[in-house]
C-alpha cells in the first residue's frame, strides 16, 4: 500500500522544497506545484500558503484528508466544504514574523543599554578611573569600567510601533511583556476590545512621534510609504530617543536619518533593512554615530523556515494518522 500524498499547491524554491521533505514522515510523496502539474486530483493532503482552492475544484478531490495553511501567507478554503467532507484543516504558525519581531525587540534593547558603544569600547580597552583588574565575586566586581555615560532599561518606556499586522502584533506583545508603554498607529485601528487585550494603545501618528522613546516601522512599502520618516518626521521624535526599522528600507529617508543622528536628536539608530541591499561600499551609513545594523537578518533563512513551518505538517500527518498512513 502506498503512502499518502502531499500536494504543495504552489511553486517553492529547490531549497524549500528539499527542507520539506526532511520534515515530512518516511513513506510520504511530495507533489510539488499540484496545481500547475496537474496533479492535485491525487492529493491526500494539502499544503497552501499563498495560493488558495477554489469550492468546486475543492469539492471534487476525493482522497483528500486534510489541508494545512501557512499562516505567513494569504492562502484559505473553505471551512463549510471541508467540514461536509470529512476534512481536517489546521493553521500553522509561521517562525518568520515572529523572528523578525524578536529582531526588532533585541535591536530595541540593545540601543537602550547603548550595546554597540559598551562592545566598542569593551573591545578597545577601555578602563576608567585607573580601575585595576582583580577577581571578582558576589560582592566585589567592576561596574561599567568603560565609562558609558547612559544605560537604561525599557521598563516604563514608551515604544511606538508604526503598522501592527503579523510583526508588529508580536513585537507588542513580546514589549508588553518587557514592562514598556507600547503606543501604536495604523490605518484601520483596532476596537477597544483587542487594544485592552493586546495591552496596547493609539496614538494618531504625529503624537506617538512626539510621545515615543522609542519608534519602530512596521508598515509595507508602498508609493505612498516611501520616505514616511523623513526629516519633519524625525524632528517631532523627542531629543535623545531612537529609531528601528526591520520592515522596509525604502520607508527612511537615509539621509534625514543621517542627519538626525550627526546632530545628535536621536540619540541612536537600528536598521536592518535598506534603501540599497547590500549597501554600497561607500555609504555614509558605515561612518553614521551611534547607528547599529544588521544585513537583512531579521528574518529566519528560507530553508529553515519551511522546515519549521511544514514540519509542522508533518506532526499534524502523523498525530491524525498513526504513523503517517
Amino acid at each position: 500500500m502506498s503512502g499518502p500524498k502531499v500536494a504543495v499547491v504552489e511553486e517553492f524554491t529547490a531549497a524549500q522544497l528539499d527542507a520539506l521533505r526532511q520534515a515530512l514522515p518516511d513513506g510520504v510523496t511530495l507533489l510539488t506545484d499540484a496545481l500547475g502539474a496537474g496533479t492535485i486530483g491525487q492529493a491526500d493532503y494539502l499544503v497552501l500558503r499563498e495560493e488558495g482552492i477554489e469550492d468546486d475544484r475543492l469539492a471534487a478531490l476525493a482522497s483528500l484528508r486534510g489541508v494545512v495553511t501557512i499562516d505567513s501567507g494569504g492562502a484559505a478554503v473553505s471551512a463549510e466544504i471541508c467540514e461536509s467532507m470529512g476534512v481536517w484543516t489546521e493553521g500553522v504558525p509561521s517562525p518568520g514574523p515572529i523572528s523578525v519581531a524578536e529582531h526588532t525587540v533585541m535591536l530595541i534593547l540593545a540601543l537602550f543599554k547603548r550595546l554597540p558603544t559598551a562592545h566598542r569600547r569593551l573591545m578597545d580597552g577601555v578602563i576608567v578611573d585607573g580601575m585595576e583588574p582583580f577577581v571578582t565575586d558576589q560582592l566585589n566586581y567592576s561596574y561599567n569600567w568603560v565609562g558609558l555615560e547612559l544605560f537604561e532599561a525599557v521598563l516604563g518606556k514608551t515604544v511606538g510601533l508604526v503598522g501592527v499586522g503579523q510583526i508588529g502584533g508580536a513585537a507588542a506583545r513580546m514589549l508588553v511583556a518587557f514592562g514598556v508603554d507600547v503606543v501604536y498607529y495604523k490605518r484601520n485601528r483596532f476596537s477597544p476590545e483587542e487594544e485592552q487585550e493586546m495591552g496596547i494603545r493609539y496614538l494618531p501618528f504625529d503624537e506617538l512621534l512626539a510621545e515615543s522613546h522609542c519608534v519602530s516601522l512596521h508598515n509595507k512599502f508602498t508609493p505612498e510609504t516611501e520616505k514616511m520618516m523623513g526629516a519633519r518626521e524625525f524632528a517631532l521624535m523627542p531629543e535623545g530617543s531612537f529609531f528601528v526599522n526591520t520592515a522596509r528600507g525604502r520607508l527612511v529617508d537615509e539621509d534625514a536619518l543621517m542627519e538626525a543622528l550627526d546632530s545628535g536628536h536621536l540619540a541612536g539608530a537600528a536598521l536592518d533593512v535598506f534603501w540599497w541591499e547590500p549597501i554600497l561600499p561607500d555609504s555614509p551609513l558605515r561612518t553614521t554615530p551611534n547607528l547599529l545594523m544588521t544585513p537583512h537578518t531579521a528574518g529566519t533563512p528560507a530553508g529553515d523556515t519551511v522546515a519549521l513551518e511544514l514540519g509542522s505538517a508533518g506532526r499534524v500527518v502523523r498525530r491524525r494518522n498513526g504513523t503517517a498512513a
